[in-house]
């Protein structure tokens, strides 16, 4: 069920615009704010049974568009390959003792780091 969760909500991110407001308040509610359907009930003003009826279609519409486009699927392509990068390039920063001297080295690293939203930028400056 965590798997889920994490997905539902990595895929809200990504497609949440896509939802009516209600749908997006209800999936948010039940995942992100991780109450439960009583609570969520409370909040909206509708039945258990609504808000869960709301939360299941909106997680199919989730799904489905996920399926069709597959935003998610490459955006962490990407990100993986970025990874992958940044760390090659410390591994290179490291092997071949990069500091300040090598002004154009470093700027390479560190606007390919930025680029990829990298953290720690500013390491092959010290």
């Amino acid at each position: 069920m965590k798997t889920m969760s994490l997905e539902i909500s990595l895929l809200l991110e990504f497609y949440g615009a896509l939802l009516t407001e209600r749908q997006r308040e209800l999936i948010d509610l039940y995942y992100n704010d991780d109450l439960s359907l009583a609570e969520i009930s409370e909040i909206t003003g509708i039945t258990r049974q609504g808000a869960r009826d709301g939360i299941k279609k909106a997680e199919g519409i989730l799904l489905d568009l996920e399926e069709k486009l597959g935003m998610y699927a490459s955006y962490r392509k990407y990100e993986q390959a970025a990874e992958s990068i940044l760390s090659s390039l410390d591994t290179l920063a490291e092997r071949y003792g990069v500091s300040q001297d090598d002004a154009e080295l470093c700027s390479i690293i560190k606007n390919a780091k930025a680029l990829t939203g990298g953290d720690n930028a500013e390491q092959t400056e010290e």
